[in-house]
């Protein structure tokens, strides 16, 4: 990552809400000033629960079954600076809000099967299906009404 003034760090679990936020802000402004909303539909995932600390309850080689016991109270604070910035944007966004959702799936959740296997990568899971649901509902969108049940 790179911050302001030049400071580069591998922290890929940074949980700095103003970077973030300098980030989404970026891509928002981009989206707003370059994307013509009559010709292409734009969709932004919230990010799936591993993206925070406490990873220790979220690994692979750990759990093998769905959470039996979730109460709800899985979130993220990047997925509320994400709704913050959308919601100040100009051009409609679509938010796949899969936080929720996700958190049931600790058998699901991101994998190390990178280079470094001490690091967790969001690119690579475990098992296929939390995904293919993600899939699944931008399928449906873009089938359906602008009215989904996932907003």
């Amino acid at each position: 990552m790179l911050f302001p003034g030049w400071q580069i760090t591998e922290n890929l679990e940074c949980q700095l809400p103003k970077p973030t936020q300098t980030a989404l802000q970026t891509w928002a402004s981009w989206v707003d000033s370059m994307i013509n909303p009559e010709k292409a539909r734009i969709f932004f995932r919230t990010f799936e629960p591993s993206h925070w600390r406490n990873l220790t309850l979220r690994e692979c080689n750990v759990t093998r079954l769905p959470l039996s016991k979730v109460e709800g109270k899985d979130f993220s604070p990047f997925s509320d600076t994400a709704f913050e910035v959308v919601n100040n944007m100009i051009v409609p966004v679509t938010v796949l809000h899969i936080t929720p959702m996700s958190a049931f799936r600790s058998d699901a959740h991101v994998g190390t099967w990178s280079d470094r296997p001490s690091l967790s990568d969001c690119s690579h899971w475990c098992l296929p299906g939390l995904p293919d649901i993600w899939n699944e509902i931008v399928l449906s969108y873009l089938l359906g009404s602008s009215e989904a049940v996932f907003e």
